[in-house]
């Protein structure tokens, strides 16, 4: 008998038990629409994941800071007590949490090592207030610098490569707290920076100093650029002139906790890292942010497969039940068929097919209704998590694919023994079943 003819004689048996059948098969169904959903975040995790590391880091860059060997209390340094562990300008001691900092003398170490093109200490300078009129002035929380591997999301303007030194960046609360009627109406304004120099001895008022920049971009928030949505922007240059006014003359000069390091190739990164690391330092790549994002997206996949796995498992006993009740009420039916010359080997093939028809079945169903409520749930899901437009269900037609074609191989494995015993029915004594 020809496969086609046992495949199409499998799908009218089933069809004659529809209901035990679709019971069956939505069974298979709820291990396959939770599996197919399961593949879908973790997709959608690793790709969010991916764009948030190349939305906020250049893949050539290698975050470098200094470890000391004791994390504990430790004696007074006036040298480090000024430092704060996130600018390298004045603020509380960090000599507790375990990191020197990195000294110019560093910085030209690290310079030399092959595979560098440049060495950025971090330049946060921590200044007074922004005024746009001169009159409302309001406190800067964070001042950092312009990184044009970083993805903006622009309210208004924008930054076309690098930043000038004149220029700087506002987001949406500044731009509204200064007065500008819309993100559209700050550009091209001018607004001012008040910086304090910082004082070894007390000697009078502070110096301070205002630094004038032009408007040229309103960021908004995205779901992506997270670094920088809170921050001022401002260029690499600017934030050394504001730093050096600062710190000039204090513990904190030219000393910084957190260092940028440009490698020639982003295939070379891993090799500077190593070699950091061999010299004292503690460095990090974007694979490897990456690459602890990843870690607990896939315990999380992990987790919601192992529920599928448990759905699909309860299934294929489910299956064996189905088939075995169908070979004892079709005992005599299987007799008819091996009486008019249907080999043991076809009524076999029989059953096993009817075991793939119940597996495609009910995981084109599950894989089908979970791209559907996926699909619709995530402009949901975005909009409730301020995502934008990024969607974290993301459904690759091979991995949906192969969700159905494994339910279809275990449901063949789990009718084998039905089949099996089907075919080893004696025609006479199968025509005798009443």
């Amino acid at each position: 008998m020809k496969v086609a003819d046992i495949i199409r004689r499998a799908g009218r048996s089933l069809r004659q038990a529809k209901t035990r059948t679709l019971l069956t098969s939505l069974a298979i169904g709820v291990g396959a629409f939770t599996i197919t959903l399961s593949l879908a975040g973790g997709q959608g995790g690793r790709d969010y994941a991916d764009a948030i590391v190349k939305s906020n880091t250049d893949v050539r860059e290698v975050v470098v800071t200094k470890q000391t060997d004791e994390t504990a209390v430790q004696e007074y340094d006036p040298d480090t007590a000024g430092l704060s562990l996130g600018a390298g300008t004045p603020g509380p001691a960090a000599a507790s949490s375990g990191i020197e900092p990195i000294t110019m003398t560093d910085i030209d170490q690290i310079t030399e090592v092959e595979h560098v093109d440049s060495v950025t200490p971090n330049y946060s300078p921590q200044v007074n207030y922004i005024t746009a009129d001169g009159d409302n002035e309001f406190v800067v929380s964070s001042l950092s610098t312009f990184a044009p591997a970083v993805t903006l999301t622009y309210a208004a303007g924008g930054v076309d490569g690098e930043l000038a030194d004149d220029q700087i960046v506002l987001n949406e609360d500044y731009a509204e707290a200064l007065g500008f009627a819309s993100p559209e109406d700050a550009v091209d304004q001018t607004v001012t920076i008040n910086a304090t120099r910082q004082q070894t001895v007390f000697t009078g008022s502070p110096e301070a100093k205002d630094v004038d920049f032009t408007v040229v971009a309103v960021s908004s928030e995205s779901g992506l650029a997270f670094r920088s949505q809170g921050s001022l922007l401002i260029s690499t240059n600017a934030a050394k002139e504001l730093y050096d006014y600062i710190t000039e003359g204090t513990a904190a000069y030219n000393k910084f906790f957190i260092a940028s390091v440009l490698v020639d190739d982003p295939e070379n990164a891993g090799l500077v890292k190593t070699e950091l690391e061999n010299q004292g330092y503690s460095a990090q790549t974007a694979e490897d942010i990456l690459g602890t994002i990843n870690i607990f997206i896939n315990v999380l996949l992990g987790i919601l497969l192992g529920f599928g796995a448990l759905a699909v498992l309860t299934s294929v006993f489910g299956i064996i039940n189905t088939q075995y009740i169908s070979v004892l009420e079709r005992t005599q039916q299987i007799g008819l068929m091996k009486a008019l010359g249907m080999s043991g080997g076809d009524v076999g093939k029989l059953f096993t097919f009817e075991a793939a028809w119940i597996g495609f079945l009910g995981g084109g169903i599950g894989a089908g209704l979970a791209v559907i409520a996926g699909t619709i749930a995530n402009p949901y899901i975005s909009d409730a998590l301020g995502l934008g437009d990024i969607y974290l269900l993301i459904f690759e037609p091979l991995q949906v694919v192969g969700v159905v074609v494994i339910l279809i191989i275990i449901s063949i494995l789990a009718g084998i023994f039905p089949a099996l015993k089907a075919s080893k029915l004696d025609p006479i004594e199968a025509l005798r079943t009443e």
